[in-house]
């Protein structure tokens, strides 16, 4: 691993992870060399023998089968080649600036005592000025990514959404969206949920959260909780993971993090500009893809499923 932002699991809860997937470190390295070899025979698919990581991540958070792990592989690799205004990350100082001047979207530097590592999200101020929905879910999947490939080793995922200033402007841009970014979540990436916490929801963002937990699974939106308060919210997240301005002992408030995670991002420039060039190759490939597109107008494109 390779972060001076993230504190990570220590070796026993690397075990204890291990043993309640019934797996061990020998067996992992097998199980990936099986999926490496089964990636050599996919001529479609990007050259992967530099993601190993991200290939161990996708295994654990598969729970420990190599079948669903080339299933989500090769979605994670199609999805991103098709969802390019996504997924093709840009690693500008320029970016990163704009970006980070009305949204933070980090992932909380100390793990929980079950080795689960919290991100929290919240928009900076109502001007919309500068807002841009398609940045921000770039960023957000930008540090996904990363995590999953280079920077993290944790168990499971605890996100923190705060709605405080969000406005029905806000709530609207993400609408035609859902599509692409349910496609990206649910099927192009892997992770072990262990809960969602909503802060400060607004009425009029009720019935649009809706549109999301009606379309996940049951077994998942039961792990979502909304709360009405940030003390509310210390009663499932310890607050010494929390920074202080969400009533937490961590040394830093969550802007002062952002800057941290975005200096921790760039320093990673060649790996993303590297990543950008990881996609499918559709003329070479020998099965029909799941995902196609039948239209496109503009960032918006209607998803069919076979």
């Amino acid at each position: 691993m390779d972060s001076n932002f993230l504190t990570l699991a220590s070796q026993i809860q690397v075990e204890e992870i291990y043993a309640e997937l019934g797996t061990t470190e020998e067996k992992i390295k097998n199980d990936i060399e099986a999926i490496m070899e089964w990636t050599r025979k996919q001529p479609h698919l990007p050259n992967l023998e530099d993601q190993k990581q991200k290939v161990k991540s996708l295994l654990l958070a598969c729970n420990n089968s190599i079948e669903k792990t080339k299933q989500k592989i090769e979605n994670h690799y199609t999805i991103k080649t098709i969802l390019t205004y996504l997924n093709h990350y840009n690693v500008t100082n320029k970016f990163f600036n704009e970006v980070c001047g009305f949204y933070v979207t980090i992932p909380l530097p100390i793990l929980t005592r079950d080795a689960s590592r919290v991100t929290l999200s919240h928009l900076k101020t109502e001007d919309t000025t500068n807002f841009s929905i398609t940045n921000i879910l770039s960023i957000f999947f930008m540090g996904s990514n990363i995590r999953l490939s280079k920077l993290d080793n944790n168990k499971k995922e605890i996100h923190i959404f705060d709605f405080k200033h969000c406005t029905l402007s806000h709530f609207t841009s993400v609408l035609p969206h859902i599509n692409n970014l349910f496609l990206c979540v649910m099927e192009g990436y892997a992770v072990r949920i262990h809960s969602v916490h909503l802060l400060n929801v607004p009425s009029f963002g009720v019935s649009i959260i809706n549109l999301f937990l009606n379309r996940l699974k049951k077994k998942i939106s039961e792990k979502i909780y909304i709360h009405k308060d940030v003390e509310d919210l210390k009663n499932y997240i310890d607050p010494h993971i929390l920074p202080t301005n969400y009533g937490g002992t961590f040394p830093k408030t969550s802007e002062e993090l952002m800057d941290d995670w975005k200096n921790e991002l760039l320093k990673h420039r060649d790996w993303f500009e590297d990543n950008n060039k990881l996609l499918v190759d559709e003329k070479k490939r020998v099965k029909k893809s799941s995902y196609t597109f039948d239209s496109v107008d503009g960032s918006f494109r209607k998803l069919e499923i076979d």
